[in-house]
């Protein structure tokens, strides 16, 4: 029996059957037939020895020849693969989605809840304003007064301030009007009351950049402003001078004596005894207030440092000092204790000084006779 090779009868096969039916084989119909006859062929063969290696043998040819059926034949598992990593991408971008919808949503809720807190906030206070609605007396009750501004300042804590009543009653103002200049204006700026020269003010406030003439006017009206504010401190200063000669001014007074604000007297003998404020003149700028003692009866200056320096001794005049000892019975000491010199012991006579003036005296007219 002769034996053929694989490769010599599979091509004499498709020959063959190229040439009975006279037509094109493809590599489909090339695989399936060539693997048909290769069955009727395989009998004829020694099954111990082309058994195993002829199945092997189709097969290969069968890949071979069928290249296309390979491919369809692992169609199936690529899709399914693609399939899934389709499926595993879709999944992935639902999943990011819903992550940005869901941070989308918080930064909305995130948004609402401080718009909340924003009109829960207005709405508080729309209700004040509901609540507290709006009255012009209400207004001026809640502002500070001129009066309550001026003795807020620091330099002015040695003030109290003076009863609007006291100020508009016209006998306590008697001399003053010859004292200050733009008396009754300053009057109605510690009074807060509306100037009619105020809509005359107004009008030369709108002026023009260019007009040289209004711009100097206008300087001029903010330079008397600051005028009027010093006059006004003025003119408060000598009412303030005649409120506290007042019952109810000493009674004010008396709660700044006890806080002992003005200080307590330098001398040793008088057991840090409270001071009073007082002046030697009744002239606004004339000299600045003095402290007063009543337990030794002197007066002294101020520290350099003190604010009450950079007050006019008029604020509280020649009187106040005085008439306040009398009138809560502040008595000074009758047998006052100076101070005598002593040297080892043994004091100096007071006359000392005198009598060595003398004998000074004695000698310098002794030696011009000589000279003479």
């Amino acid at each position: 029996m002769e034996f053929m090779s694989y490769n010599e009868s599979s091509n004499e096969i498709v020959q063959d059957e190229n040439q009975e039916e006279g037509m094109n084989v493809s590599d489909e119909s090339l695989c399936g037939k060539g693997a048909e006859h290769w069955e009727d062929v395989k009998y004829e063969i020694a099954d111990d020895v082309f058994d195993g290696d002829a199945n092997d043998y189709s097969n290969d040819y069968c890949n071979y020849g069928g290249g296309d059926n390979n491919v369809q034949r692992s169609d199936p598992i690529l899709e399914e693969a693609e399939e899934e990593e389709e499926e595993e991408e879709e999944e992935e971008e639902e999943e990011e989605e819903e992550e940005e919808e869901e941070e989308e949503e918080e930064e909305e809720e995130d948004d609402d809840e401080e718009d909340d807190d924003d009109d829960d906030d207005d709405d508080d206070d729309d209700d004040d304003y509901d609540d507290d609605e709006y009255d012009e007396d209400d207004f001026n009750e809640a502002t500070v007064s001129w009066i309550e501004w001026f003795c807020q300042l620091k330099q002015n804590i040695f003030l109290i301030e003076v009863d609007e009543d006291f100020i508009r009653d016209e006998f306590n103002l008697i001399g003053l009007q010859n004292k200050v200049p733009h008396f009754k204006k300053l009057l109605k700026i510690i009074l807060d009351e509306d100037d009619d020269d105020d809509d005359d003010d107004d009008e030369e406030d709108d002026y023009d950049e260019d007009d040289d003439e209004i711009n100097r006017g206008s300087e001029e009206i903010y330079k008397n402003k600051d005028i009027y504010e010093q006059n006004a401190a003025c003119l408060y200063g000598l009412i303030h001078s005649r409120f506290i000669l007042t019952s109810k001014g000493l009674a004010l007074m008396r709660e700044k004596y006890k806080s002992g604000i003005y200080g307590t007297c330098p001398s040793i003998y008088c057991d840090n005894a409270k001071l009073l404020p007082t002046a030697i003149s009744e002239v606004p700028k004339f000299l600045s207030p003095l402290l007063y003692c009543p337990r030794c009866c002197e007066t002294y200056y101020p520290h350099k440092n003190s604010l009450i320096n950079q007050l006019d001794g008029s604020y509280f005049g020649t009187s106040f000092a005085s008439f306040f000892a009398l009138s809560f019975n502040i008595q000074s000491d009758k047998k006052k204790i100076y101070y005598t010199p002593q040297i080892c012991g043994f004091t100096i006579n007071r006359d000392i000084r005198e009598t060595l003036y003398m004998d000074m005296n004695k000698d310098n007219s002794e030696s011009s006779e000589e000279y003479s």
